[in-house]
């Protein structure tokens, strides 16, 4: 049986404990789940067949706005472990807030492929929004149509340089198409797979949208399938 190792905690605005036990409840008993608070997911990557990033676990979460929390940030141990995963060829998916993760470690970003830049990349205000299916005929999108979600989009999101992800979602905010959701495969490092970035999810009021459902369960299934 496949494991599923989720990397979740952080800040309570991202509920991502409960997100990531109703994507398991989606998937049902075809896997094995485990969920780790923060760094302690890199200790437990060597039986894991898909890591899922959730968590958002970064240098100012000391501040009062996220609730006063302590980070913890990677250490070398936890780096190595990463790396060794994606270069091993097996999937990742990312969602959300992950992306601005450990900020202190300009490889976290590098290895996803996506990352959120301080200072630069930002989200729109939280309301809702209709996200447009683009027609690549790709699996993660498979019986997806437009889609309306209740939602902050992120946008202003860096790409590692020769890293080419192929966008199947967006969303017009401000005059610009931003992504939603994107996938790549290689890049980053030798021997890296398949990644997905899922920006849709602050909070379980987007996870109520049925498309966010069928999407996930798309995902993981593209990640092992294609």
């Amino acid at each position: 049986m496949k494991r599923i190792v989720f990397h979740v905690g952080g800040p309570a605005f991202h509920p991502v404990d409960q997100q990531a036990r109703a994507i398991a409840d989606w998937l049902g008993e075809r896997f094995a789940y485990a969920w780790y608070d923060g760094v302690e997911a890199f200790d437990h990557l060597d039986d894991c067949d898909l890591l899922v990033l959730m968590g958002l676990h970064w240098t100012g979460m000391k501040a009062e706005w996220s609730g006063q929390m302590v980070y913890r940030p990677m250490q070398e141990k936890h780096q190595q472990a990463f790396r060794r995963y994606v270069a091993s060829g097996r999937p990742l998916i990312c969602h959300h807030g992950a992306i601005a993760s450990y900020d202190d470690w300009p490889g976290f970003g590098g290895l996803i492929g996506f990352t959120w830049r301080w200072g630069l990349t930002t989200h729109s205000p939280f309301g809702d929004y209709t996200i447009q299916v683009r027609p690549t005929g790709h699996p993660v999108i498979q019986n997806i149509s437009d889609y309306r979600v209740q939602d902050e989009l992120y946008y202003n999101v860096q790409v590692a340089a020769e890293f080419n992800p192929v966008i199947h979602a967006d969303v017009e905010w401000s005059a610009v198409r931003r992504p939603m959701v994107l996938t790549a495969e290689g890049g980053r490092i030798a021997g890296a797979g398949k990644v997905v970035y899922l920006a849709n999810g602050h909070d379980m009021r987007a996870f109520e949208c049925p498309a966010l459902r069928q999407l996930w369960m798309n995902t993981v299934n593209w990640c092992w399938n294609g």
